[in-house]
């Protein structure tokens, strides 16, 4: 069975592919050829997320992204020269993606398509649609993208990260998987929790905080955290910031301020496998993607979710985990006015245990999905098999 997998711009639409892959592979008795196909910009990122893996080819076509901007007239986005010149070349740029991806149909033949979203799978589910290909896609945020929107047409099955009210999908065609992500993001006992801590070159005893911004990382985060981690570490925290690929720079200048003992307590990585730190950490402050909530709901975590205010599924995912009570959201603007409100919102999850607890309780209990991959890969399969 020739499978194709697509998704890309940011790790929350590639991350998951690695573990529908690893499902597809536990699944299936007979020999299956996967390929991952994603974005150029985000190319190097998904090597890191599949490095090891020799199973599952990966491949790179162009594809455009239109910006549109909600703040802003029709008008604006024809006499802003820059966006408008923008948008026709990634006009052209989708055009090219087209070309490769029929090209790649033509030769490879896959049996099934599945698109987990990102600008990069418009030129695939088209060639899937010209070539008579069953595709399935995957949608995660409380708010529809606009990927899927136009492949949803087209789609035999949809999975979803949020319950099915959340769609404008055909409902013959929902499935409520919630959002793939790797095995290993599962709730751990307080004595595995110190073994991850030591695993990373950090006191056991002590609490540690997780920042990350997802596969891209988040520069407005990493500053966040810059100006709170002297505090937070005269605190007694320990630091874990995933900082993105270049952007750790500032972070390092930071820590070399500080005196060699408090240097010990913070770890700056560009890019690191996140799922060690996660089940290590007691606390994380994270982007509001779907994906990234996904895995800290399946790992029962404490988390204080910062959307981005650039990014409306993000501001809405906030708004609908924090309603549940299942996560602290806090606005970006807020914080960088006041520093203290994120030391505090922190500091409170450690001077109040059960706080922190049942925060991370609400989020497993009412959003954990450890069987999305494997619903997921069950979809796909069965595409497959009918087409």
């Amino acid at each position: 069975m020739r499978i194709l997998l697509a998704g890309g711009g940011s790790g929350g639409h590639v991350t998951p592919l690695q573990a529908i892959s690893d499902a597809l592979k536990e699944q299936s008795d007979a020999p299956l050829s996967i390929t991952v196909i994603t974005d150029r910009g985000f190319y190097t990122t998904s090597k890191l997320i599949f490095a090891g893996d020799d199973t599952v080819r990966l491949k790179k076509i162009f594809c455009g992204k239109y910006r549109r901007y909600k703040s802003k007239s029709f008008l604006w986005h024809i006499y802003h020269l820059p966006t408008f010149l923008k948008n026709i070349r990634d006009v052209l740029l989708l055009g090219l993606g087209i070309v490769q991806s029929v090209i790649y149909f033509m030769f490879q033949k896959p049996d099934v398509v599945f698109c987990k979203g990102g600008f990069v799978c418009i030129p695939v589910g088209i060639a899937a649609k010209l070539f008579k290909v069953p595709l399935v896609i995957h949608d995660s945020d409380t708010r529809p993208g606009l990927t899927n929107r136009i492949l949803a047409k087209w789609a035999i099955k949809i999975g979803t990260g949020m319950p099915s009210s959340f769609y404008p999908y055909p409902k013959r065609k929902m499935v409520y998987t919630g959002i793939p992500v790797q095995a290993e993001y599962t709730p751990i006992t307080q004595s595995a929790q110190r073994d991850y801590k030591k695993s990373l070159g950090l006191p056991a005893e002590k609490p540690l905080l997780l920042v990350t911004g997802g596969g891209n990382g988040a520069t407005s985060l990493n500053r966040l955290i810059i100006q709170a981690a002297p505090a937070l570490i005269a605190k007694g925290w320990n630091i874990v910031l995933l900082a993105g690929l270049g952007k750790a720079a500032d972070a390092k200048r930071a820590r070399q301020d500080l005196a060699a003992e408090a240097q010990s307590c913070w770890q700056i990585e560009e890019f690191a496998a996140m799922h060690p730190r996660l089940l290590a950490a007691d606390v994380i402050i994270s982007r509001t993607s779907a994906s990234t909530l996904q895995e800290c709901a399946n790992a029962k975590k404490a988390v204080i979710g910062i959307a981005s205010r650039h990014l409306d599924d993000q501001k809405m995912n906030a708004e609908y985990f924090a309603s549940k009570r299942a996560i602290i959201s806090l606005d970006e603007a807020d914080l960088e006015a006041s520093k203290l409100q994120l030391i505090e919102s922190i500091d409170s999850l450690y001077t109040t245990p059960h706080a922190a607890a049942g925060l991370a309780d609400t989020l497993y209990t009412q959003f954990a999905k450890p069987a999305a991959a494997h619903e997921l890969a069950d979809l796909i399969r069965a595409a497959a098999i009918s087409s």
